[in-house]
């Protein structure tokens, strides 16, 4: 890996903007080199390089464009080089946090999926989607419940996970796993946003845990994926326009008017008409939308130029924020993101009265609040915070490895955005650790007891 590593990054060195994407290609294999390892969830591994997805994103803007990296803001290479910076301290502690954290053997693993029933897997799976998922849709409006209604309605991704483990190591109804992601899939498309993309994130986690090494031969597989996935998601890009105009009928809201035969039937109409130069008009309007530098460049150019900085207020802002949840403090404002982000980066954007939100994102919050260097402190937190949750959900040894797995996964890949606002990053971590921790603790150990064949025999790791 070494070898390739270094070869990459010497071929990026000679594109436009090389520096940049040098530095970028190298810390995409450090991401990899302090991360991932064998039989280890992975999903710290996926989060930081879709995190590093965002940044690289931004220089090969600039290369489609024909831009110098500093074409948008003087601070651009500058962001682009700390982020790498701040990706790789984040990797760094996480990794060295980690390091002597005794994992299961590949064969513990497979032990352990044999326990487990498949069907009653599977039943739980179709109980979590359906019935908990409705739940959450139908009291999505109650403020006090919203946030836990919806943390709810992810269960469904710990039981898909634990059946998708199960079904690849018995090698038995891998079909039907392929129908449930084809279903999400689906599903996921008939809604106004891309929530098609949760059962690919969820899919790749459980595929990355039975890699073996990181060979010659697994980066070529992870570049077809990437190439595919590349394909969908400028497909989706080329008419999620007009799809959504169609799916809300001209309400300019955010909701779904029309019949799922209805949407389904747009979608191939738009899909069979696109053409090679559709895909290359909206190339530059997808790696816009992927980019999130564009924020902390913006940002290190009014800080400390035309404000101050903050001295640690915008993180104490989040957190205390956080603390006070609306469930018992009702007359709490409604936080608004993009007020922060029109404020520390000049750039205009619609805000909450018209239905949307910008966030500036958490590496800039830690550098309006430290700088470049002291950015670095409140990021390693961060990353030690993760840790905490990680090690916490890992320590219930009663419970089996693949539900240990499952919930991991499921309550870390928060960490997946770059963009993200520091107060919904620690925000949704702390929620998700709260709820899992319970579950954890009061009902998966007796959901296992049903979930065992009855000839099992426990054997904890």
């Amino acid at each position: 890996m070494i070898v390739l590593g270094a070869a990459a990054v010497v071929l990026a060195a000679m594109f436009s903007n090389g520096v940049y994407l040098a530095a970028c290609i190298l810390t995409s294999f450090t991401i990899i080199y302090l991360l991932w390892k064998d039989t280890r969830p992975a999903v710290l591994v996926f989060s930081m390089l879709m995190q590093w997805v965002q940044v690289v994103a931004f220089v090969i803007w600039m290369n489609n464009f024909g831009f110098d990296i500093n074409r948008t803001s003087p601070h651009g290479g500058t962001a682009v080089l700390m982020a790498c910076a701040g990706i790789i301290v984040m990797c760094a502690v996480m990794g060295g946090s980690l390091h002597g954290l005794k994992m299961p053997t590949r064969e513990e693993f497979e032990q352990q999926a044999r326990l487990v029933n498949e069907k009653k897997i599977l039943y739980l799976y179709l109980f979590s989607t359906f019935f908990l998922g409705s739940i959450g849709l139908a009291l999505r409006n109650n403020a006090g419940f919203d946030q836990i209604l919806m943390t709810l309605a992810s269960f469904k991704w710990i039981f898909f996970m634990v059946y998708g483990y199960v079904a690849w190591v018995n090698k038995k109804n891998r079909f039907i796993l392929v129908l449930i992601v084809l279903f999400e899939f689906s599903s996921g498309l008939y809604s106004y946003f891309s929530n098609f993309k949760e059962v690919i994130f969820y899919t790749i986690l459980i595929a990355l845990t039975f890699v073996r090494k990181i060979s010659f031969k697994q980066v070529c597989y992870g570049i077809v994926v990437g190439v595919a996935l590349l394909f969908i998601l400028l497909t989706w890009t080329a008419i999620k326009g007009d799809y959504r105009q169609f799916l809300n009928q001209g309400k300019k809201q955010q909701v779904v008017e029309v019949s799922r035969s209805e949407a389904f039937t747009k979608i191939g109409d738009k899909v069979s008409n696109i053409t090679w130069d559709d895909y290359q008009k909206v190339i530059g309007a997808f790696l816009y939308r992927t980019q999130y530098i564009l924020h902390l460049a913006r940002t290190m150019d009014r800080v400390p130029a035309l404000m101050p900085y903050e001295y640690g207020n915008v993180w104490w802002g989040n957190i205390s924020f956080v603390l006070m949840p609306r469930l018992f403090f009702p007359d709490k404002p409604i936080y608004q993101a993009t007020v922060k982000t029109v404020k520390y980066t000049g750039i205009t954007y619609a805000g909450f009265n018209q239905g949307t939100s910008f966030s500036l994102g958490y590496f800039a919050d830690s550098y309006i609040d430290f700088g470049y260097v002291g950015m670095m402190l409140p990021l390693s937190l961060i990353a030690l915070f993760v840790v905490f949750i990680y090690k916490k959900l890992y320590a219930f040894k009663k419970i089996n490895v693949l539900l240990r797995y499952a919930v991991i996964n499921t309550a870390l890949i928060q960490l997946d955005s770059f963009e993200q606002d520091g107060l919904f990053l620690f925000g949704r971590l702390l929620l998700m650790f709260l709820v899992f921790w319970f579950l954890s603790k009061y009902v998966l150990g007796r959901l296992q007891k049903w979930l065992y064949k009855p000839s099992s025999k426990t054997r904890w790791i």
